[in-house]
């Protein structure tokens, strides 16, 4: 039997899930969208629409995104033209790091 890895959130990612929640629900009602017709729109089920707006954290995170996009919430950048530059700066940057993560060599004194 494979064992299952279970996901612990930091209080700072339950604190953002929470947050965007709030921000998705109260963004939707703004727009006075239903949950039907916004779930229609990032191409969900309404009961996983209600788990966004809740902050269930095993929602996938492209719906979370997709859904923040659609309501108007800015991630990352303000607009399209400036979430490009960035993704730009971001892969030049990129170009200057190593390919792989070299973890440091640990020698351990296990004499006790």
């Amino acid at each position: 039997m494979a064992k299952q890895n279970k996901l612990h959130l930091s209080s700072s990612s339950s604190l953002v899930l929470r947050t965007l929640a709030k921000l998705v629900k109260s963004a939707r009602l703004e727009r006075g969208m239903s949950q039907k017709e916004l779930a229609d729109r990032v191409g969900i089920s309404r009961h996983t629409l209600m788990a966004i707006e809740k902050g269930d954290h095993k929602v996938a995170i492209g719906a979370v995104l997709e859904a923040c996009i659609i309501v108007g919430i800015p991630l990352l950048a303000e607009n399209e033209t400036e979430l490009i530059k960035l993704n730009k700066t971001l892969s030049n940057i990129a170009i200057l790091l190593p390919t792989r993560g070299q973890g440091k060599k640990v020698e351990l004194d296990d004499n006790f």
